[in-house]
């Protein structure tokens, strides 16, 4: 049962159902073929062809005036089927041992090819709220324009927004304010569109949630506001093909100042003195995976580290920037002694599904037929929700049992002075949001079926991504220090007894819905928090933190510009400069930091 529940979670999370035509792929741009042919200096080296690294690279070349080496470690795959996922698009790791989750063993799922994780996504179009991007420029310090304000420009520029088909809007009650959450600028090929319909059943569980006291209807999941939304995805809605960095900031661009090397390892920045000057990297064969000689390309200007939450902090301590213990272990100079690189790692935890069985079917309220044949058919609709409507009885006593965790006896033992000093800053910060009702804590994903897949958007646990210092090229030790703190048990009990409020709606009591799993005898704290350990996944496929913005005081690794403390020429673009999550998948809140990334870059010419 709990693998049917996590299988259940990953289709319903990481895979929005869509049927698409998969036409033959345009020409590729500049690909370099091998490293023999690349030259001996670019104006910009990004490091990662994914999310953010083709976004940011594209911006940063579409002048033609400035040369942009991309370099990835996985290859080009002609695929847009969001089904696909075979591991060839993946990395194969998994992190160390959890010991607070009986020792298990977690999957890392993140993109190995061009395009990075936006190929192989769910392809759900999210926001936080406000107040989730507020809180980055509160821990950024004053004057931070990393808020909702200050990220919004690049949210709509980073999507081309289209409507959805107007009998869908209109049957399934599908709300959206292109004023207030998308502007008119359709000049991206990044699109942000809805599916051809929806489960006419998932209107029960729909109007079930607005029974529920202070549940509201957003008037568009992208105003920064929480509630009961449907959501875009990442589908163009002509071809029905995946949309993502890879077909909106690379295929058709042939540009000749914008190269891409595939199947190359970057294991180094190089610097002179403190100034980042290249990097070095190990081409793979293409056809046998052999490794070969380290090869060095040089930045006239910047090097871009866009590797992920995961090899991002991983580059940086190999290039001697990180905790200054680790890299002594690891006998690797110590360039920078900057403890927050691989620290505040964080990802949305995947709750425990609770299913009923119905005494009477709930039947579809009405017909739909369904255009083309079906295609483009979806699951986008989410109930996104604060703590105290969550909660409304236990949601002052989380608060209060959080805000008394001494975090010094959770994190481990050797955690720097500034890196706990980071982490009682964000302990204040959530305590006092789990108060009020301005950052989303719950995401209920609505289906047609008897069950909702209740999913955490903020983790109070922080893990670590560490190199190995016996095998420091080796995958890095990933640790989610997965429920170290217990409060991540108390919020998913409440998200698991919100389920079981909806279910006893007037809305969907009338169909006799029995719970079938975990079952109805389980009420007490004691027991739901057991059955939540047994079954708790701390990974909900969106990596962050690791390289946070914040100063350096609070463990922070990059600042207001996403320059590297402590050096130059170095800047980090990707979600792990994130230092909190955000209540809804993290794609589009990479492209939008990129976006905002590359104009930064490009300030500083």
């Amino acid at each position: 049962m709990v693998e049917l529940v996590r299988r259940v979670a990953f289709w319903l999370f990481v895979v929005v159902p869509l049927t698409a035509a998969i036409p033959s792929w345009p020409k590729l741009a500049r690909q370099v073929r091998n490293e023999t042919t690349i030259k001996d200096t670019y104006d910009y080296v990004v490091v990662g062809g994914g999310t953010a690294g083709l976004t940011v690279a594209d911006r940063l070349s579409e002048d033609g005036e400035y040369s942009v080496l991309v370099i990835e470690h996985g290859y080009f795959y002609n695929t847009s089927d969001p089904r696909d996922l075979r591991p060839s698009r993946q990395y194969n790791i998994s992190s160390i041992p959890q010991i607070h989750m009986n020792n298990k063993t977690v999957p890392i799922a993140i993109g190995h090819c061009v395009g990075g994780s936006s190929a192989i996504n769910g392809m759900a179009v999210m926001r936080g709220t406000k107040q989730e991007y507020n809180i980055w420029a509160e821990l950024g310090g004053p004057g931070s324009t990393w808020n909702w304000d200050g990220l919004l420009p690049y949210f709509r520029k980073a999507a081309h927004f289209v409507e959805p088909e107007k009998e869908v809007a209109e049957k399934f009650k599908v709300k959206y304010d292109i004023d207030a959450a998308w502007g008119q600028d359709n000049s991206t090929r990044l699109y942000a569109s809805f599916p051809g319909g929806y489960d006419a059943r998932s209107l029960h569980i729909y109007e079930a949630f607005k029974q529920i006291p202070g549940v509201k209807v957003s008037k568009d999941g992208h105003s920064g506001e929480h509630g009961l939304f449907y959501f875009p995805v990442s589908v163009d809605p002509k071809t029905r093909r995946r949309s993502y960095s890879r077909t909106a900031h690379w295929d058709n661009l042939n540009r000749p100042n914008y190269e891409i090397l595939t199947g190359s390892k970057v294991n180094k920045i190089l610097f002179t003195d403190k100034l980042a000057t290249g990097v070095t990297f190990v081409p793979k064969d293409v056809f046998n995976g052999t490794e070969r000689k380290i090869t060095i390309v040089n930045a006239r200007k910047e090097v871009i580290l866009a590797a992920g939450a995961i090899h991002t902090p991983q580059i940086l301590q190999l290039s001697g920037i990180g905790p200054a213990d680790l890299l002594t272990q690891a006998n690797i100079s110590v360039k920078v002694d900057l403890p927050g690189v691989g620290s505040n790692f964080q990802d949305h935890p995947l709750g425990p599904g609770v299913f009923f069985r119905w005494s009477k079917q709930p039947q579809a309220p009405f017909n739909f037929t369904w255009p083309r044949g079906g295609e483009g058919r979806g699951q986008g609709l989410g109930a996104f929700l604060p703590l105290p409507v969550v909660s409304p009885t236990n949601y002052e006593k989380i608060a209060s049992r959080y805000s008394s965790h001494d975090l010094s006896k959770i994190v481990p033992f050797n955690t720097s002075p500034s890196v706990l000093a980071g982490y009682k800053e964000q302990q204040r910060i959530f305590a006092r949001e789990m108060r009020q009702n301005r950052v989303s804590f719950s995401n209920n994903l609505i289906g047609g079926t008897g069950g909702i897949m209740p999913i955490g958007l903020h983790t109070m646990s922080r893990g670590t991504i560490r190199i190995n210092p016996l095998t420091p090229d080796a995958e890095p030790l990933i640790d989610y220090a997965a429920l170290s703190n217990p409060t991540d048990i108390d919020l998913m009990v409440e998200y698991v007894r919100l389920v079981r409020r909806v279910f006893a709606t007037p809305q969907l009591a009338q169909y006799g819905p029995v719970e079938q799993y975990p079952g109805a005898n389980m009420t007490s704290d004691e027991a739901l928090s057991d059955w939540v350990r047994s079954v708790y996944t701390p990974f909900g496929y969106h990596p962050i933190g690791t390289a946070a913005k914040m100063p350096r005081e609070f463990g922070g690794v990059v600042d207001e510009e996403l320059k590297v403390h402590g050096v130059e020429g170095l800047s980090v673009v990707d979600a792990s400069v994130m230092p909190t999550l955000i209540g809804g998948t993290t794609q589009f809140t990479v492209y939008a930091i990129a976006e905002k990334a590359a104009d930064l870059i490009r300030g500083r010419r």
